[in-house]
Parts: structure tokens; C-alpha cells; sequence
């Protein structure tokens, strides 16, 4: 009896760490996954507004964009004739506070702009306003146009420009 005993106990012993074992396996799995996701992601894409962010090529086009669409509302220098100021000190402070990605503006502009005419542009006009209206405000334009990707616009923080 007392060998039995003895035996259930090592089993059982030995089942409880081989579950262990195999959670912490299953755990060690997750994390070196997880780590690779994380990794894969391109670095290049990556970006602030101190770095490039658009190409000058899409903000011309979104200066002709922005004349046709916006200027009648927001000011040929998006000085704001009737409508909020989109370049200046009042962009600077709604905007590049280091809270709001280039993705919140686009949001804003694509389902709120033209007034009265929300969503009438395609995406990619929408986007290249949102090039022109960067390249007024100073941030530096670069060999990659804005993309359309959603999950990069997130990562794009507008921040203030340093003097």
C-alpha cells in the first residue's frame, strides 16, 4: 500500500511537471512569435513628422486638389476665410501637440470635408490635400508619397516643427 502510494505520488508529480513543461514551452513559442511579428514590420515606414513623409509630386497635386475643394472656405494660404486656419499657430496647436497622427487628420478631413460635401474625393485626393497642407506647415517632403495604409498614417505623429 505504502509503495502505491508512492508511486501515484511520483506520477503524478512527474505529469505536473511535464504540463509545465509544456505551457512553458507553448509560452516561450508566443513570445519568440510575437517577437517576430513585432520585428517584421518595415522600419522604413516608420516616421514622425521630423522626418519625410510625403513626396513633393503628391503635394502639388493636392494643391491643385485643395484650390478646387478647399481654398473657397479655408483660404488660398489656408489662412481660414470663414473656416478654421489650416496652417500657422492654429494648426500647430490643434494638430502638432504630439497627440494626433497624420491618420486623425485624415479622418477629420475625408468624412467631415468639403462642407456640406463629406467623402465626395477619392482617398488618395484626400491624402494629397493632406501632403499640400503638411508642405505649407514646413514638415519636409521626401522621395515616398503619403500612403493610404491606415496602419502607417497611425504611426506618423505630427509633432511640432523646431525652429
Amino acid at each position: 500500500m505504502v509503495a502505491h502510494a508512492f508511486a501515484y505520488r511520483l506520477l503524478a508529480s512527474r505529469q505536473r511537471r511535464a504540463a509545465a513543461f509544456r505551457r512553458a514551452r507553448g509560452i516561450v513559442v508566443l513570445v519568440v512569435l510575437l517577437s517576430f511579428a513585432f520585428t517584421s514590420i518595415p522600419r522604413s515606414e516608420e516616421s514622425n513628422t521630423g522626418t519625410i513623409v510625403y513626396s513633393e509630386e503628391q503635394a502639388y497635386k493636392g494643391h491643385g486638389l485643395y484650390d478646387e475643394h478647399c481654398a473657397s472656405c479655408h483660404g488660398v494660404a489656408l489662412e481660414g476665410q470663414g473656416s478654421l486656419p489650416l496652417s500657422g499657430a492654429t494648426f500647430r496647436a490643434r494638430w502638432a501637440d504630439d497627440h494626433h497622427s497624420v491618420d486623425d487628420l485624415f479622418y477629420i478631413i475625408r468624412t467631415l470635408m468639403p462642407y456640406g460635401q463629406p467623402a465626395t474625393l477619392s482617398k488618395q485626393e484626400y491624402i494629397d490635400i493632406i501632403a499640400y497642407i503638411l508642405m505649407v506647415n514646413g514638415y519636409p517632403a521626401g522621395p515616398q508619397p503619403l500612403p493610404l495604409d491606415p496602419r502607417i498614417l497611425k504611426r506618423i505623429i505630427i509633432k511640432a516643427q523646431q525652429p
